[in-house]
């Protein structure tokens, strides 16, 4: 698990990526509102209709902070403004860029929960990240059984009781991860491909019904995001250098200022 002092380290101006390179961004999504309000003016307005969909204030500004902070991140890499980046779905909705930035390698994934979001970043390398908050889950026997392969199932059932929680978070979060690496999502069953969940083994793809050689095409890491969360990275290949960087708003904001005067 990528858990050590430093990992997420501040980010340069404009970062750059290589095809060897896996960025991974952790954003804090409870922002003041005042960083809110701008980061919405880059939004287009079909994510401000989404945005303005949520009932509750909170979901609303984290859909915004998160939204926000992505064009930041990726017109920095891309060298255009925020506000200009378009975006489309995939056969199964999973977002990628489109107009003259989409003809880029730039591949990304963004996943939140519970304030805080994950971006991973990378070259002609297709990418899944996941991020859940760990809590205490009286249903996840119940979701285990009736959802995973009989693999996990065995795996998860053979474990001490004390062990169960840490277990279910680390099999769901590597597996949402691979889902959306593939960009199928839940079109693809999470009881057809297994991923292993004990504490004493590495992070992997085991077997995925009807394709022999998937294993071998996708890396498997786990991300320690923080105290009380759990994260998961997928990568297509292998022989990538993953990096962690820290979204800086003050720093971001001020780049935003300069674009839209």
């Amino acid at each position: 698990m990528i858990n050590h002092d430093g990992f997420w380290a501040p980010a340069p101006d404009g970062p750059r990526v290589g095809d060897e390179d896996v960025h991974v961004w952790r954003i804090p999504l409870d922002q003041p509102k005042g960083v809110v309000g701008r980061l919405r003016r880059v939004l287009s307005e079909d994510e401000r209709e989404r945005a303005d969909r949520f009932r509750m204030e909170l979901h609303r500004d984290h859909f915004t902070a998160g939204r926000g902070v992505l064009r930041q991140i990726l017109g920095g890499y891309l060298g255009v403004g925020a506000d200009a980046l378009v975006f489309r779905k995939g056969t199964f909705g999973k977002p990628g860029l489109a107009g003259a930035e989409g003809e880029s390698s730039i591949r990304f994934n963004l996943t939140h929960s519970g304030g805080l979001a994950l971006l991973a970043v990378t070259s002609r390398r297709e990418v899944g990240v996941d991020i859940e908050q760990v809590r205490p889950m009286d249903d996840a026997e119940q979701i285990i059984t009736r959802f995973f392969s009989r693999k996990e199932q065995a795996d998860f059932l053979s474990l001490p009781r004390g062990q169960r929680t840490a277990a279910f978070f680390r099999g769901w979060t590597r597996k949402e991860a691979y889902m959306k690496a593939t960009g199928e999502g839940f079109a693809l069953a999470l009881d057809r491909f297994d991923v292993s969940i004990s504490p004493d083994e590495p992070a992997r793809l085991l077997h995925v019904e009807g394709r022999p050689g998937e294993p071998e095409r996708w890396s498997l890491a786990d991300l320690a995001p923080g105290p009380g969360f759990q994260g998961a990275l997928v990568v297509e290949a292998s022989g990538w250098r993953l990096t962690g960087f820290q979204f800086d708003a003050d720093k971001s904001l001020l780049r935003l200022e300069h674009e839209t005067g």
